[in-house]
């Protein structure tokens, strides 16, 4: 298992595929297994460098307060020690945050960028209901089992659930099998719950594509309209039937609209 030394972090990686280099970041807890139905799809078209953020999966998890601007600069970071001066970026969720946060430290790391299933933060910033919430937070003294499939059930569509039970199954043994501790998980849902870029969104130059999933009730789809409307020419595309984890449940929609935007001259 490949290792890079960032700092005073020791960032577990992998590297997949041939092409332009597209750095895939992933979200809150998640780790760099959960990008594998989509790696399938973009493998033969991009060097594909997946990681986990600090506090996920292999990569260390350190004390201390965990910030936005932390996990860009660990990101940057890993760029240097593979030496890979310029990629393309995509980041799902808390991912899109460190996305945008990267683009807008370190603009000259990103060629083209596109965010999913996230929002920029302060006054644009449209909050799940209040039953998504309580979802994703009350899980003091619950089974393990018990918090996977109580996280499912806000991660994808519910039509998706009932069709594709053997998807999920596998979601919620990643979960029980691999749990993110309590410490980091709290870590990261800090950082993600402080971030802000709202203001600062119209600074990005680079060209940019949205996708949501039109069911995602942890990040209502109001957030990705919001984005479209501060960063210049950026273009938002559904990705219908989807909820949060939309690539996941339509890698090859997902794979198809990536193509479109990543690789036109």
């Amino acid at each position: 298992m490949p290792f890079c030394r960032v700092g005073d972090l020791q960032v577990h990686y992998r590297i997949v595929g041939e092409g332009p280099p597209l750095v895939l970041i992933m979200g809150l807890s998640g780790d760099l297994t959960w990008w594998e139905p989509l790696v399938e799809e973009l493998e033969r078209d991009f060097k594909l460098v997946l990681f986990d953020n600090r506090g996920s999966g292999l990569t260390e998890m350190p004390e201390g307060k965990y910030s936005i601007p932390m996990f860009a600069n660990d990101t940057a970071g890993l760029m240097a020690c593979l030496g890979i001066p310029q990629a393309h970026v995509f980041g799902v969720s808390m991912g899109g945050m460190i996305a945008q946060e990267l683009v807008l430290h370190y603009p000259d790391r990103v060629d083209r960028l596109v965010l999913g299933c996230t929002h920029s933060g302060g006054e644009g910033f449209t909050m799940p209901s209040a039953e998504v919430v309580q979802k994703m937070t009350l899980t003091r003294g619950r089974a393990q089992e018990e918090i996977a499939r109580q996280t499912m059930s806000i991660l994808f569509a519910s039509d998706f659930m009932q069709e594709n039970p053997d998807t999920v199954e596998a979601m919620v043994r990643r979960f029980v099998d691999n749990p993110t501790p309590r410490k980091p998980f709290t870590q990261q849902f800090w950082a993600a719950m402080g971030h802000n870029c709202h203001e600062r969104l119209p600074k990005i130059r680079k060209p940019t594509l949205l996708l949501t999933g039109d069911q995602d009730v942890l990040i209502p789809p109001q957030n990705a309209e919001t984005l479209r409307a501060r960063i210049p020419g950026s273009r938002l595309a559904y990705v219908e039937d989807a909820g949060h984890v939309f690539f996941i449940e339509a890698p090859k929609r997902v794979a198809r609209l990536l193509k479109e935007h990543l690789l036109q001259n």
